[in-house]
């Protein structure tokens, strides 16, 4: 099945995609690796998609208080090779080896999986277990006040993830 049709936009700052989401029917593409399947399945039609892939600054990982900073768009794949993630947080390194599959996760990003909210899915269950912080565009929501229920999360629309704190 192919998707609805929606305007696209890819800005360039995290100002310009927090100003597109504002009053549009919007969402968030980050990897699409949750998106596009339901785009395409027609469980949602997005009158405009904000890819925010070209925003610099939000693919990362970091040393951050005896923790980890992780950067929004960075990629499931990074999570599972880093060095820093092994040292400071096996459970979340071995975790990552059973994310889909290579693919998905060269692709798909932490913080799609965490904003798509699938409680199917190993990092929600994951950013629980480890007291993960999820700072966004307008504040820091601990990981247990983010997930509502299933697929909705503590994001207000105009809204964007943009770092983990382990």
């Amino acid at each position: 099945m192919k998707p609805p049709a929606f305007e696209y936009l890819a800005p360039a700052t995290l100002e310009e995609a927090v100003a597109a989401l504002g009053g549009e029917d919007a969402k968030i593409l980050a990897g699409g690796q949750s998106l596009v399947p339901m785009l395409n399945f027609r469980l949602l039609a997005p009158s405009l998609l904000v890819d925010i892939t070209r925003i610099p600054g939000l693919d990362y990982i970091e040393d951050w208080d005896g923790g980890l900073r992780i950067g929004a768009l960075t990629r499931h794949h990074t999570l599972e090779t880093s060095p820093l993630v092994r040292e400071r947080f096996p459970v979340l390194h071995a975790a990552m080896a059973h994310v889909a599959h290579l693919a998905i996760r060269n692709r798909g990003t932490i913080g799609g999986s965490l904003c798509h909210g699938d409680p199917a899915a190993e990092l929600p269950g994951l950013a629980l277990l480890l007291d993960a912080q999820l700072r966004t565009t307008q504040r820091t929501i601990p990981a247990t006040d983010f997930f509502e229920g299933t697929l909705a999360t503590a994001l207000a629309e105009d809204e964007i993830l943009t770092e983990i704190l382990l």
